[in-house]
C-alpha cells in the first residue's frame, strides 16, 4: 500500500480520481494499492517567541534581536486566536500521521506542489512523524490523470530534493527573523509600546515603499510642457 500526501483536498481528489480510487474515509481516499489523504496548506507553523521563552510575552528592547539556537514547528493557531490551536488542522494531521503508521504502508509519496513551499508544506508534515519507511516525491505542477500517472511513473527520492527544502526553509526562517524583530523593536520605539504594532516584513516593507512613491508623485505633479 502507498501512501500520498497532496497539499490541499481538491488535489487529493485528482490524485483519487485518476488512480480509480473510489472511497472515501474521514480524512482520506482509500482503494486500489493506495491512500490518499491531504493537507490544507501549512499544518504546522513556527513557534512563536513565546514559545521558546516565556519572558518574551512582552515586548522590551533589552530582549532583542532574539533568535533561537533551534526552530521549531508546532499546529499552526487558529487565524481567529492565536492562541489556541486550529483544531481542524490538528485533526487532520493526526490522520496523516496515524496513516503513516500503518502496517500495510510499505512508502510515503509526497505529492505537494513543486517549489519551495510546496517542499517545505511535505517535509514538515512527513518528517514530524520521524519515519521509517521510504519517502519519495512526485515532481508535477499538473494533476490531470495523464500527469498523475506520469508522474508515480517517474518518482524520485525525496532526499534528492533536499535543496529546494532548504530555500523553502531559508525564506521561512529569514521571514520569522525579521518580522519577529524589527516588527517588536520599531514598534516599541516609535509607537512607544502603544496603539498597533508596526509590522514589518519582507514583503510588506517594499510593497509599502512602492506605493508611497507612487503616492508622493501624485502628490508633487507639476505639468509640464510635451509635445507629440
Amino acid at each position: 500500500m502507498r501512501l500520498i500526501i497532496a497539499e490541499k483536498p481538491s488535489v487529493a481528489k485528482n490524485i483519487a480520481d485518476a488512480l480509480q480510487v473510489k472511497t472515501k474515509k474521514d480524512g482520506y481516499f482509500e482503494g486500489n494499492g493506495y491512500i490518499i489523504t491531504w493537507a490544507f496548506g501549512h499544518l504546522l507553523q513556527l513557534y512563536d517567541a513565546k514559545d521558546y521563552d516565556s519572558k518574551m510575552r512582552s515586548w522590551k528592547l533589552e530582549y532583542f534581536p532574539f533568535i533561537p539556537e533551534a526552530f521549531q514547528y508546532k499546529v499552526k493557531s487558529n487565524p481567529r486566536n492565536r492562541d489556541q490551536v486550529d483544531r481542524g488542522a490538528e485533526k487532520q494531521l493526526k490522520i496523516i500521521h496515524r496513516l503513516m503508521d500503518r502496517n500495510d504502508v510499505d512508502a510515503i509519496i509526497s505529492a505537494c506542489d513543486y517549489d519551495r513551499e510546496g517542499q517545505l508544506i511535505g517535509d514538515s508534515i512527513i518528517y514530524k512523524q520521524k519515519p521509517t519507511k521510504p519517502v519519495y516525491r512526485i515532481l508535477l505542477n499538473e494533476w490531470t490523470k495523464t500527469g498523475v500517472l506520469e508522474g508515480i511513473e517517474k518518482m524520485k527520492p525525496n532526499q534528492a530534493l533536499r535543496p529546494l527544502l532548504d530555500a523553502g526553509m531559508s525564506r521561512q526562517w529569514t521571514d520569522w527573523v525579521i518580522g519577529i524583530n524589527l516588527t517588536s523593536v520599531a514598534t516599541l520605539k516609535y509607537q512607544k509600546g502603544k496603539g498597533k504594532a508596526l509590522n514589518i516584513g519582507r514583503v510588506l516593507l517594499p510593497t509599502l515603499k512602492i506605493i508611497y512613491d507612487r503616492d508622493k508623485e501624485i502628490e508633487n505633479f507639476r505639468p509640464e510642457t510635451y509635445f507629440q
